[in-house]
């Protein structure tokens, strides 16, 4: 498959395509459009080896991996306490985010000078945050519910 000759919306679509073939998702993964990156991590059946590739990115692809159901749990860990908020959020709004997983990004906004509150409220809302941490929230933060 020629990529040079292909435009972005044609990228996209064989990103976001769940039948594209592994070979593909690792070439779109190292493609020079970020935008075109951003497609290929939250797609289900990206390779686990294109999503570790894809955690090292930039933060809006890193965006794409931690709200892929299918990102492994070591490497959601690793994105809890990415630098960017919205990594982290993402890694909070995903369902197989563990309870050790949710603490963590908990435990990285609880120590900022400033929590981010889209975080925190995702946090909350996650059936796998544990009862107790949703207490300490409502306790420490719960102006931001």
């Amino acid at each position: 498959m020629n990529f040079k000759n292909m435009d972005y919306w044609d990228k996209e679509d064989l990103a976001t395509d769940i039948n594209t073939s592994a070979d593909v998702w690792r070439e779109l993964a190292k493609d020079a459009s970020r935008r075109v990156r951003t497609h290929v991590g939250p797609n289900p059946n990206t390779p686990e080896d294109v999503l570790r590739e894809l955690a090292r990115d930039d933060w809006p692809v890193r965006c794409g991996v931690a709200q892929n159901h299918n990102t492994p749990l070591a490497l959601l860990g690793k994105l809890a306490t990415d630098r960017e908020w919205r990594v982290r959020d993402y890694v909070a709004e995903n369902p197989q985010s563990t309870r050790k997983i949710l603490i963590k990004v908990f435990e990285y906004e609880k120590s900022l000078n400033s929590p981010t509150s889209n975080v925190i409220r995702d946090l909350y809302a996650n059936p796998n945050f544990p009862a107790f941490a949703k207490r300490v929230i409502e306790t420490l933060f719960g102006e931001m519910l």
